[in-house]
């Protein structure tokens, strides 16, 4: 059986965040967006909190993710395009290939070079578009969260080795609600037109400036990883209305 073979970490082909690049993508996105914002109307009421907490345009952030639901890419990605921020979600590399890839790059999606030989060249594309002030969000998790109260599981390192190798703000972002639209176990909708309330909250951002001193990097990466965790933990135990288990008020790995 033939492997897929990896794109060149050097190779620039995959996509791009100059000027010229981010206007189109944002014209493809607007078009996509009103698309979904029409879907999404035949299903829930959608609103969004924190919009304060989104810097200005031409800022690069981070945003981190809370991952439950097969269609919160789409929530996300509207509460994002709908307050001035063309989102840019990281996606496997081996994506970018034929017509997916095209349409990836046509939306300025971001490809994540996971055969690098460095774990932080995997990043070079979202490191690009950081720093072309663009918006570039992840899934710490890297899947969908499968705790049977669906709070957040396991955070990667990956949120966390950008924002302490690029130093841009981490937003981190919840919401609550698609689980009555797109039950977990299903296949099929619940379309109710404006029935259902979904939000998503945006929160400030996270501040690690406290660990840029700790000389332990592993130990950096994962208390920033447990900080975002239970930041975001939070911010759902808030929207659905519960107690914020235990396990997510501690500060630090202790690795």
């Amino acid at each position: 059986m033939s492997q897929l073979t990896e794109p060149d970490a050097n190779d620039h082909d995959l996509v791009s965040f100059d000027p010229a690049s981010v206007r189109s993508q944002n014209r493809a996105g607007t078009v996509a967006a009103t698309a979904a914002f029409g879907l999404m109307r035949t299903a829930t009421k959608m609103s969004v909190r924190g919009r304060e907490h989104l810097p200005p345009a031409g800022t690069g952030i981070i945003v981190a993710a809370y991952h439950a639901n097969h269609l919160d890419p789409i929530l996300v990605g509207l509460a994002l395009k709908r307050n001035g921020r063309m989102p840019h979600f990281l996606a496997k590399s081996t994506l970018f290939t034929g017509v997916l890839g095209k349409i990836l790059k046509t939306i300025g999606q971001i490809p994540v070079l996971r055969s690098s030989a460095q774990a932080g060249d995997s990043l070079e594309y979202a490191k690009d578009a950081l720093a072309h002030g663009q918006t570039v969000v992840i899934y710490p998790e890297g899947t969908l969260t499968k705790d049977p109260e669906l709070w957040p599981q396991h955070f990667k390192t990956g949120t966390a080795r950008l924002a302490l190798e690029t130093g841009a703000p981490i937003i981190p972002v919840a919401h609550w609600g698609l689980n009555t639209i797109y039950p977990r176990g299903q296949k099929k909708f619940r379309f109710r037109p404006f029935s259902h309330d979904t939000v998503v909250a945006f929160g400030p951002a996270i501040d690690y400036s406290d660990l840029w001193d700790q000389r332990d990097e592993k130990k950096t990466m994962g208390d920033l990883c447990q900080r975002v965790k239970n930041t975001v933990a939070a911010m759902v135990a808030e929207l659905s209305g519960r107690e914020l288990p235990q396990r997510f008020m501690s500060k630090e790995t202790g690795e």
